[in-house]
């Protein structure tokens, strides 16, 4: 299939809607041209206005056409366009994701459905509330959003898979451990990692400013105090607590926390959230590897190499 294939029975006047990734935008005399990559694996060339210069390579929009003739040629005109996340329902999104890109298991979704889950699981009044409206104003991107560029997660949805994957391990260590507050453990780990999507620029693969000069421990601790600021919060015991959950998460000093573990439920999501990246960095780097032979270094997990060997996982 191509588009020539695709319009030899299109007639003039005819409204197509396309959606697929955006692969290539240049500026020509009076109007932008846009190549879309479709879901059929075939690339749409379609004018624009040329005042329209919001949109982004690599990402998935929704373009309404008609199909006119301009100065003796056929054309695909843009009337309207929006990135998915704006127009379709989530299992669609994910869909379409999952055809351009590299997605985690669970659908976004899925996702969703867990966490709202877990926050329902939520009894105290305040962390149930700060968690909440935290969620809800970050929601769009945190479901999308890789977990990381690199390291761990590096996929569509891996923010939210590696959020769920902590809350469900969680909730096992909290019926053997029941002195662990559950409240604090749900509410740490939803919020945990979600400045990341303030921190990575996930197009280019790459910290933004933001990301280099801040990171996500504070800009995550800043949200907490700004909603908490907001909900008039910011004196209870609960939002100091959280906020020691959310800067030392990465445990020790040297691996960029800003204080290290000093409650229960701080060491555990520390633990969770270190054991999870690895362990999901080393699936990658085995699916990679020949059985019976060993992966190459992983930087994740201090450049050690692993054996793929042949026996069942079941």
């Amino acid at each position: 299939m191509n588009q020539t294939i695709f319009l030899k029975d299109k007639k003039i006047g005819d409204k197509i809607r396309f959606i697929g990734k955006l692969n290539s935008l240049n500026k020509g005399e009076n109007f932008f041209n846009i190549d879309l990559l479709l879901k059929e694996n075939f690339c749409i060339n379609i004018k624009l206005k040329i005042e329209n210069e919001s949109l982004i390579k690599e990402k998935i929009y929704v373009f309404d056409t008609e199909y006119i003739t301009m100065k003796n040629k056929n054309i695909l005109f843009c009337e309207k366009y929006n990135i998915i996340e704006n127009v379709l329902d989530w299992e669609q999104i994910y869909y379409y994701y999952n055809i351009f890109f590299k997605c985690s298991s669970l659908s976004f979704s899925e996702i969703d459905k867990r966490i709202d889950f877990f926050l329902s699981e939520i009894k105290n009044p305040i962390l149930k509330k700060i968690t909440n409206n935290l969620y809800q104003k970050n929601k769009k991107k945190f479901l999308i959003s890789p977990a990381s560029c690199k390291m761990h997660h590096n996929y569509y949805g891996g923010l939210g898979f590696h959020t769920c994957n902590m809350l469900k391990i969680s909730n096992d260590y909290h019926q053997i451990y029941p002195f662990l507050n559950k409240d604090l453990l749900i509410s740490g780990i939803i919020l945990h990692d979600m400045a990341k999507i303030q921190e990575f620029d996930f197009i280019n693969k790459k910290y933004n400013k933001e990301g280099t000069l801040i990171g996500h421990l504070i800009l995550g601790n800043n949200n907490i105090h700004e909603e908490a600021i907001l909900l008039g919060y910011q004196n209870k015991e609960e939002i100091l607590l959280l906020k020691h959950l959310i800067i030392a998460h990465h445990g020790l000093l040297q691996y960029g926390s800003a204080k290290e573990p000093q409650i229960s439920e701080a060491l555990l999501i520390w633990y969770l959230d270190d054991l999870d990246a690895k362990l999901d960095a080393l699936r990658e780097k085995i699916k990679q590897t020949p059985t019976n032979e060993f992966t190459d270094s992983l930087p994740v997990i201090n450049n050690k190499r692993f054996y793929n060997h042949n026996l069942d996982s079941e």
